[in-house]
């Protein structure tokens, strides 16, 4: 019950916010906004509650930062030596959860690393997992990549999942790739 008023409550107070005015005027027509867009855009009830998980969250948002420094300097000596070692490559990886949420974690995750870009997502339903394009610029090893995005899926969904729910954000059951 109280998640249906905070959504509302946040939206009054950045609509009075961004007027920079706490009037009668701007409270009432941000609650008139406010309905508008609640009516409009209503939460999506058939993906799992999100619980987000600190520990998990620092450790996924440690991973990402780790791999994007990695990449920077991978791509910085590709351009400051002369000698041309790209192994450029797209990668297909079928990831366990169809939670958009999750989805949106490791693509933003990946597109942050310079060198790898998501060029494609194939979203899965119930009984297809989604899958991800993800293009390389420094292609070591199929499986490597892959294993990479399934880890960082794994910790995007410890950070925003419960280990009960986790179970119930996957597309087929937990089974690996």
């Amino acid at each position: 019950m109280i998640s249906r008023f905070f959504r509302p409550l946040v939206l009054v107070i950045a609509w009075v916010a961004f007027w920079r005015d706490v009037s009668p005027a701007n409270i009432v027509s941000g609650v008139v906004v406010a309905a508008l867009v609640v009516w409009l855009f209503p939460p999506n009830s058939k993906a799992p509650a999100l619980a987000v998980r600190p520990v998990p969250l620092l450790k996924f948002v440690r991973t990402s930062l780790v791999a994007i420094i990695r990449a920077n300097l991978y791509v910085a000596w590709e351009v400051v030596t002369p000698n041309d070692r790209v192994n450029e490559g797209v990668v297909a990886v079928e990831l366990e959860s169809n939670h958009p949420v999750v989805i949106t974690l490791v693509s933003h995750a990946i597109i942050l690393a310079p060198g790898t870009m998501v060029i494609d997502i194939d979203l899965g339903d119930d009984d297809a997992a989604t899958k991800l394009y993800v293009h390389v610029l420094h292609l070591r090893s199929v499986e490597q990549i892959r294993q990479e995005v399934l880890q960082l899926e794994a910790l995007a969904l410890a950070a925003v999942f419960d280990a009960g729910r986790a179970q119930a954000a996957s597309g087929n059951d937990g089974g690996s790739q």
